[in-house]
């Protein structure tokens, strides 16, 4: 009886021997394919762009929790076929900003103040969700982020320029390439001049360099929009790219940006980040003019940022005075934001 047994261990090994190995396939091929909408077959670099989540494996958003702000951004998110993550924070006590505050030697800059430091650390974590998910690519939008009707198509043509200009090769499928660690997709600053290494680009969500809102902060900025004109963009390599509206991240980018951004440093976040892609401890690309911006509620109803506030800088808008009267995007023709909640689109003053 012995004898006749062995054939039917080995038969019965060889199918354990084969479903494991069938198991193991069917993983590879989720993570790596269907986790992944670049490498779907079938589509290309530009279609994975347009997706529900504009070609990143992931959109998370940086909130302190349900407000105008959230509302408004899952709103214009539904209306243009995005899918959003909204992870909740974790709490940030009194004395881990202090101790943040004050990290390493007296001869550096440090952040300003706590609300900076909220922000910062807030970003940290964040991005240590991103880790902690292993997500071949990540994009970051702050809660009152807002974008033009037609993102989908702008990110298609953002994805064809970002390949060219980086020489992606063919085979690599992924939207933008793998030559970055970090993509600023919303900003409030990013020059670029005619001696600038760049790729210019047509998209007709692109606004009037001439109407281009700068910051208050930084009065030179719209001085800096060389050889573009309505309805172009450029892509090129991050040097002086402020506000964090919008951020991608690969996987490495993520690491890096946690070791680099992880011991202050600098004054707040986005500088350190800016100055990480000035000195190339981060290999950065950024498009200009910006594809998303904040979106400015009436200045009637005295509202400040979440940063000023912690600030102790202003007072807060009760947000039933001003949630349902409409605000402004800065640099975005027709907001999503806008289009949902007042059919309308909201241009800046001056726009």
């Amino acid at each position: 009886m012995a004898p006749r047994s062995q054939p039917r261990q080995r038969l019965l090994f060889n199918r354990l021997k084969y479903f494991a190995t069938a198991c193991i396939f069917a993983v590879i091929t989720y993570r790596y394919v269907y986790r992944n909408p670049a490498l779907q077959l079938g589509s290309k670099p530009r279609d994975a762009a347009g997706n529900s989540t504009l070609g990143f494996q992931k959109i998370v958003v940086l909130s302190a929790g349900p407000s105008w702000r959230t509302r408004g951004l899952e709103a214009a998110a539904k209306y243009s076929g995005i899918d959003l993550n909204i992870p909740v924070q974790p709490s940030i006590t009194d004395e881990l900003i202090d101790a943040f505050h004050n990290l390493g030697p007296n001869s550096v800059p440090h952040p300003r103040g706590r609300g900076e430091v909220r922000n910062w650390l807030s970003f940290l974590d964040i991005i240590k969700y991103i880790v902690a998910q292993d997500l071949e690519t990540a994009l970051i939008l702050e809660d009152d982020v807002d974008w033009d009707v037609s993102i989908k198509n702008s990110m298609k043509l953002l994805s064809d320029a970002a390949r060219k200009f980086t020489l992606t090769e063919k085979e690599d499928r992924s939207p933008y390439g793998h030559s970055w660690d970090l993509f600023w997709i919303g900003h409030c600053a990013e020059p670029t001049r005619n001696d600038t290494r760049r790729l210019i680009y047509d998209d007709p969500s692109a606004p009037d360099p001439e109407k281009w809102i700068n910051p208050p902060w930084f009065p030179w900025s719209n001085d800096y929009m060389a050889g573009l004109a309505p309805g172009m963009r450029s892509v090129q390599r991050s040097h002086h790219t402020d506000c964090s509206f919008a951020i991608a991240l690969s996987r490495h980018g993520a690491v890096k940006v946690l070791k680099f951004a992880g011991k202050g440093e600098d004054t707040q976040f986005d500088t350190r980040l800016k100055n990480g892609c000035k000195k190339k401890d981060l290999s950065c690309l950024a498009v200009t003019p910006e594809l998303m911006h904040h979106y400015v509620p009436p200045a009637e109803f005295g509202l400040i940022s979440s940063v000023a506030e912690a600030n102790n800088r202003g007072s807060r808008a009760e947000e039933e005075e001003f949630e349902y009267v409409m605000g402004s995007t800065p640099n975005i023709l027709r907001s999503a934001r806008c289009k949902v909640l007042f059919d309308s689109t909201c241009p800046a003053t001056g726009q």
